[in-house]
């Protein structure tokens, strides 16, 4: 009988970081290996912090989803602008799905909180709120197979799981 690899789960502590109104990009690649990136407006650590949701503009995720098509590792990066607080947490994708109306509070509240962090380095969060494109949006599933330290300094890189 074959084993199966368990994802660990992530600590309660990582996931409401994760969840804290960040900076976050997605790294996909396609079938030849070339990368494509996307702005996340927020993620969701689902319950048991093995998956999470990844929130991004539905107009504009067509080549993200074409690459999680045709390969479907997917890698996300989370930085608190005002200190560099910064993590990576790759994964597997498993699914997509149309963001539901009750999500977009949580949505807004997670990009609020990626304004107030630009806004203590000086730049207007108000640069952001009224040119960032949001809604519609699409919930990228994924299933966490690694996390690894990003911020500058001792320890960058360092596997978290």
């Amino acid at each position: 009988m074959a084993s199966v690899t368990l994802a660990p789960a992530i600590s309660e502590e990582l996931a409401a970081f994760l969840q804290s109104g960040l900076s976050i990009a997605i790294g996909t690649r396609d079938a030849g290996l070339a990368p494509e990136g996307a702005r996340v407006w927020s993620v969701t650590v689902e319950p048991e912090r093995v998956h999470l949701e990844a929130f991004v503009f539905a107009p504009s995720a067509g080549p993200t989803l074409a690459n999680l098509a045709a390969c479907p590792q997917m890698a996300i990066v989370f930085d608190r602008p005002h200190d560099n607080h910064a993590c990576q947490v790759k994964g597997t994708f498993v699914g997509w799905r149309a963001a539901r109306d009750d999500e977009r509070d949580e949505l807004e509240r997670q990009f609020a909180g990626f304004c107030e962090s630009v806004a203590r380095l000086g730049i207007p969060g108000e640069l952001f709120a009224e040119s960032a494109q949001r809604w519609p949006a699409l919930a990228l599933r994924m299933r966490i197979t690694d996390v690894f330290r990003q911020n500058p300094g001792p320890g960058a890189g360092e596997r978290l799981t």
